[in-house]
């Protein structure tokens, strides 16, 4: 299923040569991440990109391997967390034991790994996973499947939202340092913003 856009002719990497330097290459490496993985086994990177796809309704290889590879490096970061609910497990143990949970409920409900279903499945067992209504297998009786949908849900739709091909689906114009935004008016757009079709 090809994602649809209020603005299928805007690429907003079109406009990179007027960013900085090192804005540039941050945005870049977006858009070709390299599939190496820190934290998670190619095995688990692989569930999660499927966890992912169903999220965002998203079937695009390069934005799924950045985000994906956005949350290997966040779980593999000795940086701490700025918070964390009573009784949340650390960013590291709640993924590996929510993937596991993931895979544990789907093997009870259709009998096979998640990767391994139907989409309409897919999207059933997430929907189970974060009502809270899964069985009290080996990794959700010591997680609370909701608080790992929660922490899943937000870390995913910071990354996907990062990615330019994003950007250019919601007609996102990008950084725009050094130039600036200039028409800040309402209903105005600098002349390299994004502009719906027909506009």
């Amino acid at each position: 299923m090809a994602k649809t856009s209020r603005y299928p002719s805007y690429d907003v990497w079109e406009e990179h040569a007027a960013w900085d330097p090192h804005t540039r290459n941050i945005v870049g490496k977006r858009r070709t991440p390299q599939v190496a993985y820190r934290f998670f086994t190619k095995k688990e990177a692989m569930l999660l990109q499927s966890i992912v796809s169903v999220l965002v309704d998203d079937h695009r290889l390069e934005v799924l391997t950045y985000v994906t590879q956005h949350l290997d490096e966040s779980a593999a970061s000795p940086i701490g967390e700025a918070q964390r609910k009573v009784g949340v497990p650390p960013k590291q143990q709640l993924y590996l034991l929510g993937l596991a949970g993931i895979n544990e409920a789907s093997r009870e409900k259709y009998g096979a790994e998640f990767p391994g279903l139907k989409r309409e499945e897919q999207q059933a067992v997430l929907e189970a996973v974060a009502a809270g209504q899964v069985p009290a297998t080996t990794a959700w009786a010591q997680l609370n499947p909701v608080d790992f949908f929660t922490k899943l849900l937000r870390d995913t739709v910071e990354a996907y939202y990062s990615h330019p091909l994003v950007w250019s689906d919601i007609g996102y114009g990008g950084p725009a340092y050094p130039r600036g935004y200039v028409r800040v008016e309402k209903g105005l757009v600098d002349p390299w913003e994004a502009k719906a079709d027909g506009e």
